[in-house]
């Protein structure tokens, strides 16, 4: 199993109710694109091939999005990819309800190559030695 996260604890009881109202918004994006996230590796992970999901992150020319626990994406979830995304899970899990904010706030003055929240994700999962895809 893959461990998420850059090693840092996360995945407790009181991250998942911190992060619950983001974790709903995903829930509800990966409904919008036609696929119910499963869980896997102690996220919702979710891979959309069409709908709102798949059009958001291609036109953007991003494989995946994360709200709170819940992963979705429009490419193959790798190894580096789910190290990548379950560190934004830990982020949730620190900023809760003011992770979205905070992260639109990092984006607007930093842009995506330097926000620090991607910045950090990017950190982690470069420690990944190989892009397998990850399996069930």
């Amino acid at each position: 199993m893959v461990a998420v996260g850059c090693g840092y604890r996360h995945l407790t009881r009181l991250g998942a109710v911190w992060s619950l109202p983001n974790s709903l918004i995903g829930i509800g994006f990966a409904l919008l694109s036609g696929t119910l996230p499963r869980p896997r590796h102690g996220l919702l992970l979710a891979e959309a091939n069409r709908g709102l999901a798949y059009l958001f992150l291609t036109r953007r020319g991003f494989g995946a999005i994360t709200f709170g626990r819940v992963v979705i994406s429009a490419t193959p979830i790798t190894a580096d990819l789910l190290v990548h995304e379950g560190h934004h899970v830990r982020q949730y899990e620190v900023l809760g309800p003011f992770y979205i904010p905070v992260y639109l706030f990092l984006q607007a003055r930093f842009g995506y190559a330097n926000n620090p929240l991607e910045l950090e994700a990017a950190a982690c999962a470069r420690q990944v030695p190989s892009n397998e895809t990850v399996s069930g």
